[in-house]
């Protein structure tokens, strides 16, 4: 163990702490309700490097891409990075869960087992790839969260986070595929096909990869499209939660979880704008539905009390 790393004696520590990453989209507001640690994923633009939603914002991100087709880049949070975190919190907390962004997505992962690695403390902090992004991870933080407040113990959050995994969707579309094949997220061949024949792709995720599920001819036609998906697939859950994530679409977003609630029994729904490291990947026009079945044990944590 690092030295330094152990403050108070075992018995006055609190049991569990919440980490995560800026793609999460865990917005600052519940980050700070819920005292979930969040990392910030690094942006690169001309030789610059910024803190994703620290040092630069969506605003900043969709106005470069405009007026100079800036071309972004991103790196994961380093290993010393995430040793600052895991330190403090090792002096707080008995254990951690830092739950990331897919490890096929990113190399957050990586860095954190390296920090854990480094500090000794694999008994104490556990790393949970939740093969998805923005609020499919973000669910999980949540709900972790949560389940921590009502005092769940830890195999009993650990199984929640894998129920989640196992049943988030995505089902997306973008107004244009290049930024994404900038960033190598999608093949090169779907980007071409998408400017040559004016299509709008749908998107989703797989085994945490991003991936096209479908095409169509017009953004009116392709939202409707992953709308009717989602009501096909979940209107018979008895509890489900929705996110639309979103990159400059807010009218379009609300319009959407307006046309849901209507369809599907939502236990809790948001709407999220996306961090800006998601904005730099995708530019503005990106439209997600997120959105996982419960159980009830799950439901219970998210049936918000007026």
């Amino acid at each position: 163990m690092v030295k330094g790393i152990a403050g108070k004696n075992k018995k006055d520590l609190k049991e569990f702490a919440v980490v995560t990453d800026s793609a999460s989209d865990v917005s600052a507001e519940l980050a700070g309700e819920y005292n979930i640690s969040v990392i910030p994923i690094y942006i690169h633009y001309n030789g610059k490097e910024f803190r994703d939603g620290v040092d630069i914002d969506s605003g900043k991100i969709y106005r470069l891409q405009k007026e100079k087709k800036a071309i972004f880049s991103s790196s994961s949070p380093s290993p010393h990075d995430f040793m600052v975190v895991y330190e403090k919190l090792l002096k707080e907390y008995k254990n951690i869960f830092s739950i990331h962004i897919s490890s096929k997505l990113s190399a957050t992962i990586k860095s954190a087992i390296i920090a854990r690695d480094l500090l000794k403390a694999e008994k104490r902090i556990k790393i949970f790839d939740s093969l998805s992004g923005t609020m499919g991870t973000g669910f999980m933080v949540l709900a972790a969260a949560r389940a921590i407040v009502k005092k769940y113990p830890y195999n009993k959050i650990l199984n929640i986070l894998k129920y989640l995994r196992e049943n988030a969707r995505l089902y997306g579309t973008i107004d244009t595929l290049k930024y994404l094949r900038r960033s190598g997220r999608v093949p090169a061949i779907a980007s071409f096909m998408s400017r040559l024949l004016t299509i709008k792709p749908l998107l989703g995720i797989n085994d945490g990869i991003v991936g096209i599920i479908g095409v169509s001819v017009t953004r009116y036609g392709s939202l409707r499209e992953i709308t009717r998906r989602v009501k096909r697939d979940f209107k018979d859950e008895r509890w489900v939660i929705v996110s639309i994530i979103h990159t400059l679409c807010l009218e379009e977003s609300r319009i959407i979880i307006s046309r849901l609630q209507s369809s599907l029994n939502m236990v809790d729904s948001m709407i999220t704008a996306c961090t800006p490291v998601v904005g730099a990947h995708t530019g503005p026009g990106l439209i997600g539905i997120i959105v996982s079945r419960l159980n009830r044990e799950i439901a219970d944590l998210f049936i918000q009390s007026d």
